[in-house]
C-alpha cells in the first residue's frame, strides 16, 4: 500500500502553474511538527513538499494563505535522476485530497 498522510500548516503561499498541455499543477511546503520533543524538550517542525493537481492544487492556491491548517492524503511517487554517472530516486508527495481544519 503506497499512502502518506499529513496535517500541517501551510509554510508559504503555492503558485499554480500549468503543464504544456493545460493541467494545473501547484507545490505547497507544509510546516509538519514532529511527534517527539529533542533532548531541550523542544518540538520541532519538518517542511514537507507536497505536489497537488487539477483543482484540489486550483481550490488550494484560491483558499489557502500561509498558517491555514490542512491535511493532505495522498501516494509517494519517485523520480530518478542521475548525477556523477549515479541514479538516485527523489520521493514526491503527491496528494489526492485535501482537507482543509480550524
Amino acid at each position: 500500500m503506497n499512502l502518506f498522510c499529513v496535517v500541517g500548516q501551510v509554510a508559504e503561499i503555492p503558485t499554480l502553474k500549468e503543464t504544456v498541455s493545460g493541467i494545473k499543477v501547484a507545490n505547497v511546503l507544509l510546516k509538519v511538527q514532529r511527534p517527539f520533543a529533542n533532548s531541550e524538550g523542544v518540538y520541532e517542525f519538518d517542511l514537507i513538499p507536497v505536489e497537488l493537481w487539477r483543482g484540489i492544487a486550483e481550490t488550494l492556491c484560491n483558499v489557502a494563505s500561509e498558517g491555514t491548517w490542512i491535511s493532505a492524503k495522498g501516494r509517494i511517487s519517485t523520480r530518478p535522476y542521475e548525477k556523477d554517472g549515479r541514479t538516485f530516486h527523489n520521493p514526491t508527495f503527491i496528494a489526492e485530497s485535501i482537507k482543509y481544519l480550524k
